[in-house]
């Protein structure tokens, strides 16, 4: 063992326990990797964001070892169908089979899968995951990256500072490690708005998605898993306006 890696207090830094970091983390702990992930919240996010996976990622679930734990949280071979206005069908997505091993095409529910993936670090005593700590500072030296911790995690209220030969920047689209680094994320963020709601008991009672192509109200409608599905609803400029239907509480 190398003099700079005892040094460090860990080879790999992931900054962001999503579903990113988290896959990460068990990559490198099958590889005994010594891996810290720290994040700003005080758990897992609990509401569903990403509704849909390809069979890439379903591959790299399997070379962890969580694919079982993953696929009854899934809706594979989904269809998806795009209507204009008039409910007429201008396009049509529906995967006809495994060709590559796993479905092609699958809705799913993010919190249970990001809670499989937290599940795998338990097989690793050489991977921490620290919760309620949001990166400070992140300096690179000679010989590592030095990580300055927040301090909502701390019982006395102080905040740390971990070494690591690497740190990994996983948390996302307003990545503050990205910003400390000075690293720009090309692209823009549409300007409209949306409504999006996630219902239980799904009230169409299939497996599909659809898109709706209407110009003048834009919507989606996704079955991810378990029996909820999501629906998205574009604002017009009249219904930002518009007086709500129902009376705050």
């Amino acid at each position: 063992m190398s003099r700079k890696r005892r040094q460090n207090d860990f080879d790999v830094l992931l900054v962001g326990a999503g579903p990113v970091g988290l896959t990460l983390a068990n990559i490198l702990g099958l590889q005994g990797v010594r891996t810290l992930v720290i994040e700003e919240r005080a758990t897992l996010i609990d509401y569903p964001r990403g509704v849909g996976l390809e069979d890439e990622a379903l591959r790299t679930f399997q070379s962890i070892g969580l694919v079982e734990g993953i696929l009854p949280h899934t809706v594979p071979n989904q269809i998806l169908r795009c209507f204009d206005a008039k409910r007429r069908i201008l396009a049509e997505m529906a995967p006809p089979d495994a060709r590559f091993g796993w479905p092609k095409r699958n809705g799913f529910v993010q919190p249970l899968v990001d809670a499989e993936l937290l599940r795998g670090l338990d097989r690793f005593d050489h991977v921490e995951v620290w919760w309620g700590r949001p990166v400070t500072s992140c300096v690179q030296t000679e010989t590592a990256v030095a990580v300055e911790c927040g301090t909502a995690a701390d019982d006395s209220g102080k905040s740390r500072r971990v070494r690591a030969g690497y740190v990994v920047s996983c948390d996302g689209g307003r990545s503050i490690t990205r910003r400390m680094m000075g690293v720009s994320f090309d692209g823009t963020t549409s300007p409209t708005r949306w409504l999006v709601v996630d219902i239980a008991n799904d009230p169409l009672g299939h497996p599909n998605s659809e898109a709706g192509a209407d110009p003048s109200r834009p919507y989606a409608s996704i079955s991810i898993a378990h029996g909820i599905r999501r629906f998205e609803f574009r604002f017009t400029p009249m219904s930002l306006t518009s007086r709500p239907t129902i009376r705050p509480s």
